[in-house]
């Protein structure tokens, strides 16, 4: 059965991305549909999987918020000759960032762990 709470935050972050991008006035309908879809992956895959990224370690959660925010920023910086393009190539950057990440959760839980978390016991 699928997890209605990591379902809906996808489709939130899909319809968050992609408005941002349409409400930016130079919209192209592929692109905002594969940031859509992007977004939408990567809230899924993050949101299914926010036990396995909570790790009291602090050099992965900085690592986590350098790959997302700061890399993206920096990389595509404004002195670019990509016009209107900078600001949903950000968008799409972080999102692949973000669902690239939540992508390695999901390979790394094992299905032992996923069946003890989904399957009630008979005590």
């Amino acid at each position: 059965m699928a997890d209605s709470k990591a379902l809906s935050i996808g489709v939130l972050a899909s319809v968050f991305a992609s408005g941002v991008y349409y409400l930016d006035g130079s919209w192209d309908a592929q692109l905002l549909l594969v940031l859509g879809l992007t977004w939408g992956i990567a809230g899924w895959v993050v949101t299914r999987n926010r036990s396995a990224l909570k790790n009291p370690n602090t050099v992965p959660q900085i690592l986590f918020v350098l790959l997302v925010m700061g890399l993206p920023q920096f990389g595509i910086h404004s002195d670019l000759s990509l016009g209107t393009l900078r600001s949903p190539l950000i968008l799409f950057v972080m999102g692949v960032a973000v669902a690239g990440i939540g992508l390695g959760a999901e390979v790394s839980t094992s299905p032992a762990e996923e069946q003890s978390t989904t399957v009630a016991s008979a005590d």
